[in-house]
C-alpha cells in the first residue's frame, strides 16, 4: 500500500495542475474575447473640410466607378439610383442631407467615391468627397456628439471621436437609412 500512495498523489498532483491549466487558459480566453467586444472599427470619409466615419459593421462595399440615373421629385440629398450587380441602390448625398458643405458635385452623372451602407431595412450608397482609412478605436473614446453641431446635423451623428487631433463625427447608420416620410 506504501508503493501505491506516491503514485496516487502524484496523480493527484498533476489532475490538480491540469485543472488549473485549463481554468487559466479558459480565464485567459475571455479576457480575449472581452477586449475584442470594446473595439469598433470605423471607415473614414471626408466631407468639406471635415472628417466623418461610418462603423464598419454597416459597410457594404466601396464604389469608384458608377453611372447614376436621376430620379424625379425626390428630396434633393437623393441624387438617383445605381444598379450593383443587378440590384438598385439609392444614391444618397449625405452632406446635403446634413447641411454642410461638401465638394461632390459632380460633373453631370459623374461622382466621386460613394460608401454602400447597409441595415437590416435598408440599402443606400452615400456620397463622399474622400475615403480615409479604417481605423480601430476603444467604444470608451466614443463621446457623445457635440452640443454645438446645428440641429440638422446632430440627428445623423451617433458620436464623435478625436483622432490625430482631428474630431471625427460618427454617422448613425440608422436614421440616415431611415425610409423617407418615415419620420415626418
Amino acid at each position: 500500500m506504501s508503493s501505491e500512495a506516491p503514485y496516487i498523489r502524484e496523480s493527484l498532483a498533476q489532475q490538480s495542475l491540469d485543472i488549473l491549466r485549463q481554468r487559466a487558459d479558459s480565464l485567459a480566453q475571455s479576457d480575449e474575447v472581452e477586449v475584442a467586444a470594446e473595439i469598433t472599427s470605423l471607415l473614414l470619409f471626408r466631407l468639406g473640410e471635415e472628417w466623418y466615419a461610418v462603423p464598419i459593421a454597416g459597410v457594404r462595399e466601396i464604389i469608384n466607378d458608377f453611372v447614376l440615373t436621376p430620379i424625379p421629385r425626390v428630396p434633393e440629398f437623393i441624387r438617383g439610383v445605381m444598379n450593383v450587380r443587378g440590384e438598385i441602390v439609392s444614391v444618397t448625398d449625405i452632406a446635403a442631407m446634413m447641411r454642410i458643405a461638401s465638394e461632390a458635385k459632380g460633373v453631370g452623372l459623374q461622382l466621386p467615391s460613394v460608401i454602400v451602407v447597409r441595415n437590416e431595412r435598408c440599402v443606400s450608397a452615400l456620397v463622399v468627397d474622400e475615403i480615409g482609412d479604417i481605423v480601430d478605436v476603444a467604444r470608451t473614446l466614443v463621446e457623445p456628439p457635440l452640443a454645438t453641431l446645428d440641429r440638422s446635423q446632430v440627428e445623423f451623428i451617433g458620436g464623435s471621436i478625436y483622432l490625430d487631433g482631428k474630431l471625427v463625427g460618427i454617422v448613425n447608420l440608422d436614421r440616415v437609412l431611415e425610409p423617407i416620410g418615415e419620420n415626418a
